[in-house]
Protein backbone atom coordinates (compact mmCIF):
# COMPACT_ATOMS: atom_id res chain seq x y z
CA UNK A 1 0.00 0.00 0.00
CA UNK A 2 1.43 3.85 -0.90
CA UNK A 3 2.72 5.67 1.97
CA UNK A 4 0.33 8.67 2.68
CA UNK A 5 1.73 11.46 4.72
CA UNK A 6 0.63 14.98 5.19
CA UNK A 7 2.70 17.53 3.67
CA UNK A 8 3.26 21.13 5.45
CA UNK A 9 3.20 23.22 2.58
CA UNK A 10 1.35 23.75 -0.71
CA UNK A 11 2.43 22.24 -4.46
CA UNK A 12 4.35 23.45 -7.02
CA UNK A 13 4.94 24.78 -10.09
CA UNK A 14 8.22 23.32 -12.04
CA UNK A 15 8.77 24.81 -15.74
CA UNK A 16 12.07 24.42 -17.24
CA UNK A 17 14.72 25.08 -14.51
CA UNK A 18 17.73 23.91 -13.15
CA UNK A 19 17.04 20.84 -10.65
CA UNK A 20 20.09 19.22 -8.85
CA UNK A 21 22.81 20.06 -11.40
CA UNK A 22 20.25 18.82 -14.36
CA UNK A 23 18.64 21.26 -17.05
CA UNK A 24 14.42 20.08 -16.77
CA UNK A 25 12.23 21.17 -19.20
CA UNK A 26 8.69 20.38 -18.52
CA UNK A 27 6.24 20.54 -21.26
CA UNK A 28 2.69 18.96 -22.12
CA UNK A 29 4.29 15.50 -23.32
CA UNK A 30 7.48 15.00 -22.09
CA UNK A 31 10.26 15.94 -19.53
CA UNK A 32 13.82 15.67 -20.66
CA UNK A 33 16.91 15.46 -18.51
CA UNK A 34 20.43 15.43 -19.07
CA UNK A 35 20.87 13.18 -15.96
CA UNK A 36 19.95 9.40 -14.98
CA UNK A 37 16.82 8.87 -12.88
CA UNK A 38 16.90 8.51 -9.53
CA UNK A 39 15.26 6.04 -7.17
CA UNK A 40 11.75 7.28 -6.21
CA UNK A 41 12.60 8.55 -2.96
CA UNK A 42 15.72 10.49 -3.93
CA UNK A 43 13.27 12.17 -6.68
CA UNK A 44 10.84 12.41 -4.32
CA UNK A 45 13.42 14.66 -1.87
CA UNK A 46 14.81 16.44 -4.90
CA UNK A 47 11.32 17.33 -6.08
CA UNK A 48 10.70 19.04 -2.63
CA UNK A 49 13.82 20.46 -2.11
CA UNK A 50 14.49 22.23 -5.38
CA UNK A 51 10.74 23.71 -5.73
CA UNK A 52 10.06 25.48 -2.11
CA UNK A 53 10.25 28.73 -3.49
CA UNK A 54 7.45 27.67 -5.98
CA UNK A 55 4.92 25.97 -3.65
CA UNK A 56 5.68 28.71 -1.34
CA UNK A 57 4.24 31.10 -4.13
CA UNK A 58 1.20 28.69 -4.96
CA UNK A 59 -0.14 29.24 -1.66
CA UNK A 60 -2.28 32.01 -2.45
CA UNK A 61 -3.62 29.59 -5.22
CA UNK A 62 -4.75 26.93 -2.45
CA UNK A 63 -6.10 29.47 -0.28
CA UNK A 64 -8.60 30.67 -3.06
CA UNK A 65 -10.41 27.08 -3.25
CA UNK A 66 -11.91 28.51 -0.15
CA UNK A 67 -13.38 25.85 2.24
CA UNK A 68 -15.21 24.97 5.52
CA UNK A 69 -15.43 21.83 7.89
CA UNK A 70 -18.25 19.33 7.23
CA UNK A 71 -18.96 15.79 7.20
CA UNK A 72 -17.47 14.11 4.00
CA UNK A 73 -18.69 10.40 5.37
CA UNK A 74 -19.55 8.52 2.14
CA UNK A 75 -19.39 7.78 -1.49
CA UNK A 76 -18.02 10.31 -3.87
CA UNK A 77 -17.09 9.79 -7.64
CA UNK A 78 -13.41 10.97 -7.53
CA UNK A 79 -12.33 12.72 -10.99
CA UNK A 80 -8.75 13.97 -11.34
CA UNK A 81 -8.37 16.28 -14.22
CA UNK A 82 -5.23 15.72 -15.49
CA UNK A 83 -3.45 18.99 -17.64
CA UNK A 84 -2.87 16.87 -20.72
CA UNK A 85 -6.39 16.37 -21.22
CA UNK A 86 -8.74 18.20 -18.70
CA UNK A 87 -11.86 16.83 -20.45
CA UNK A 88 -11.24 13.20 -20.11
CA UNK A 89 -10.38 12.65 -16.16
CA UNK A 90 -9.56 9.51 -14.39
CA UNK A 91 -12.43 8.56 -12.36
CA UNK A 92 -12.61 6.84 -8.84
CA UNK A 93 -15.49 5.44 -6.94
CA UNK A 94 -14.18 6.97 -3.78
CA UNK A 95 -15.57 6.04 0.17
CA UNK A 96 -14.45 8.40 2.40
CA UNK A 97 -14.81 8.10 6.45
CA UNK A 98 -14.99 11.18 8.26
CA UNK A 99 -14.04 11.87 12.01
CA UNK A 100 -14.76 15.57 13.52
CA UNK A 101 -11.52 16.53 16.07
CA UNK A 102 -10.56 19.79 18.25
CA UNK A 103 -8.05 20.31 14.90
CA UNK A 104 -10.86 19.54 12.38
CA UNK A 105 -11.10 16.26 11.64
CA UNK A 106 -9.36 12.82 9.84
CA UNK A 107 -10.59 10.58 7.17
CA UNK A 108 -9.63 7.57 5.19
CA UNK A 109 -10.33 7.35 1.47
CA UNK A 110 -10.41 4.12 -0.97
CA UNK A 111 -9.86 5.40 -4.02
CA UNK A 112 -11.31 2.63 -6.26
CA UNK A 113 -10.46 3.41 -10.45
CA UNK A 114 -13.39 2.78 -12.97
CA UNK A 115 -12.72 1.96 -16.25
CA UNK A 116 -13.46 4.51 -18.67
CA UNK A 117 -13.17 3.76 -22.99
CA UNK A 118 -10.44 5.43 -25.19
CA UNK A 119 -11.76 9.13 -25.64
CA UNK A 120 -14.71 8.35 -22.92
CA UNK A 121 -16.02 10.34 -19.79
CA UNK A 122 -19.26 7.96 -18.72
CA UNK A 123 -18.76 4.11 -20.13
CA UNK A 124 -18.18 1.54 -18.90
CA UNK A 125 -17.05 2.96 -15.58
CA UNK A 126 -17.03 -0.20 -13.47
CA UNK A 127 -13.86 -1.32 -11.15
CA UNK A 128 -10.64 -2.31 -12.49
CA UNK A 129 -7.37 -3.04 -10.69
CA UNK A 130 -6.77 -2.00 -6.75
CA UNK A 131 -7.75 0.66 -5.05
CA UNK A 132 -5.48 3.38 -3.95
CA UNK A 133 -5.93 3.65 -0.23
CA UNK A 134 -5.23 6.75 1.60
CA UNK A 135 -5.10 6.51 5.56
CA UNK A 136 -5.52 9.55 8.20
CA UNK A 137 -5.95 12.44 6.15
CA UNK A 138 -5.30 15.52 8.42
CA UNK A 139 -8.00 18.53 7.76
CA UNK A 140 -7.85 21.76 9.20
CA UNK A 141 -10.86 23.76 10.23
CA UNK A 142 -11.12 25.34 7.68
CA UNK A 143 -11.66 22.37 5.70
CA UNK A 144 -8.36 22.28 4.18
CA UNK A 145 -6.35 19.26 3.60
CA UNK A 146 -2.97 18.22 1.72
CA UNK A 147 -1.78 14.69 1.54
CA UNK A 148 1.29 13.14 -0.17
CA UNK A 149 2.03 9.77 -1.91
CA UNK A 150 5.72 9.20 -2.08
CA UNK A 151 5.78 5.77 -3.75
CA UNK A 152 5.18 4.26 -6.90
CA UNK A 153 1.46 4.29 -7.98
CA UNK A 154 0.37 2.26 -10.93
CA UNK A 155 -3.20 2.61 -12.19
CA UNK A 156 -4.36 0.35 -15.15
CA UNK A 157 -4.67 0.70 -18.49
CA UNK A 158 -8.53 0.16 -18.53
CA UNK A 159 -9.05 3.46 -16.12
CA UNK A 160 -7.35 5.72 -18.98
CA UNK A 161 -9.37 7.43 -21.09
CA UNK A 162 -6.58 9.31 -22.91
CA UNK A 163 -3.75 6.50 -23.80
CA UNK A 164 -4.95 3.49 -22.48
CA UNK A 165 -1.90 2.63 -21.06
CA UNK A 166 -0.82 1.85 -17.61
CA UNK A 167 0.08 4.98 -15.83
CA UNK A 168 2.62 4.80 -13.51
CA UNK A 169 3.62 7.83 -10.80
CA UNK A 170 6.25 7.91 -8.72
CA UNK A 171 4.80 11.31 -6.66
CA UNK A 172 1.21 12.33 -6.09
CA UNK A 173 0.34 15.71 -4.15
CA UNK A 174 -3.35 16.72 -3.51
CA UNK A 175 -4.06 19.99 -1.52
CA UNK A 176 -7.57 20.79 -1.49
CA UNK A 177 -10.23 21.66 0.44
CA UNK A 178 -14.07 20.46 1.59
CA UNK A 179 -16.80 22.64 -0.25
CA UNK A 180 -19.47 21.59 1.56
CA UNK A 181 -20.41 17.68 2.86
CA UNK A 182 -20.98 17.33 -0.68
CA UNK A 183 -17.88 18.33 -2.62
CA UNK A 184 -14.28 18.27 -2.22
CA UNK A 185 -11.84 19.30 -4.47
CA UNK A 186 -8.38 20.86 -5.21
CA UNK A 187 -5.00 20.52 -7.31
CA UNK A 188 -2.54 17.89 -8.01
CA UNK A 189 1.24 18.34 -8.44
CA UNK A 190 3.62 15.40 -8.44
CA UNK A 191 5.25 13.18 -11.44
CA UNK A 192 4.06 10.66 -14.01
CA UNK A 193 6.94 7.90 -15.28
CA UNK A 194 4.64 6.09 -17.10
CA UNK A 195 3.58 6.51 -20.09
CA UNK A 196 5.17 9.62 -20.58
CA UNK A 197 7.26 11.20 -17.79
CA UNK A 198 6.01 14.82 -16.81
CA UNK A 199 5.07 16.75 -13.74
CA UNK A 200 1.23 16.61 -12.89
CA UNK A 201 1.60 20.48 -12.57
CA UNK A 202 -2.00 22.46 -13.51
CA UNK A 203 -3.61 19.30 -12.95
CA UNK A 204 -7.03 19.49 -10.20
CA UNK A 205 -9.44 17.09 -9.32
CA UNK A 206 -13.32 17.47 -7.86
CA UNK A 207 -15.28 14.91 -5.54
CA UNK A 208 -19.15 14.78 -5.59
CA UNK A 209 -20.92 12.86 -3.27
CA UNK A 210 -23.16 9.91 -5.90
CA UNK A 211 -25.70 7.42 -3.51
CA UNK A 212 -23.47 4.30 -5.49
CA UNK A 213 -21.86 2.90 -8.49
CA UNK A 214 -24.88 2.38 -10.54
CA UNK A 215 -25.64 6.16 -9.98
CA UNK A 216 -22.58 8.10 -11.30
CA UNK A 217 -23.55 11.56 -12.80
CA UNK A 218 -22.90 12.21 -16.82
CA UNK A 219 -21.13 15.87 -16.04
CA UNK A 220 -18.14 15.25 -14.14
CA UNK A 221 -16.75 17.47 -11.61
CA UNK A 222 -12.84 17.82 -11.86
CA UNK A 223 -11.92 21.00 -10.41
CA UNK A 224 -13.01 23.61 -7.78
CA UNK A 225 -16.21 25.29 -8.37
CA UNK A 226 -15.47 29.30 -8.82
CA UNK A 227 -17.08 31.15 -5.84
CA UNK A 228 -15.17 28.57 -2.72
CA UNK A 229 -16.66 27.05 -0.51
CA UNK A 230 -20.55 27.93 -1.68
CA UNK A 231 -20.23 26.40 -4.84
CA UNK A 232 -20.03 30.32 -6.59
CA UNK A 233 -22.55 31.73 -9.53
CA UNK A 234 -21.08 29.38 -12.11
CA UNK A 235 -20.54 26.16 -12.00
CA UNK A 236 -16.96 26.68 -13.28
CA UNK A 237 -16.14 22.69 -11.94
CA UNK A 238 -16.96 20.57 -15.21
CA UNK A 239 -14.65 18.65 -16.59
CA UNK A 240 -16.37 16.30 -19.38
CA UNK A 241 -20.17 15.36 -19.87
CA UNK A 242 -21.68 12.70 -21.83
CA UNK A 243 -21.57 14.69 -24.92
CA UNK A 244 -17.80 14.71 -23.75
CA UNK A 245 -17.50 11.34 -24.13
CA UNK A 246 -17.85 11.02 -27.76
CA UNK A 247 -14.56 13.26 -28.29
CA UNK A 248 -10.57 12.12 -28.08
Amino acid sequence: MPIVRPLAVPPLRLVGRHVGGCIVLAGAFALVTGCPSPKPDEKFDRFVDETEEEREDAANVKMDQGGALADINGTFLFALASFLDPEKPLQFFTTVTFEETAEGGIAQMSLQPLSLDMGATTTPRQPVGDPLEIPDVQIALDGSFMITIDEMVTLPGASNPITQSDIVTSTLILTGSIQSADLFCGTVDGMVEMPIATPLTGSTFGAERVTGLDALPTTIIGLCPTGGAEGGSESGGESGSESGSTGG
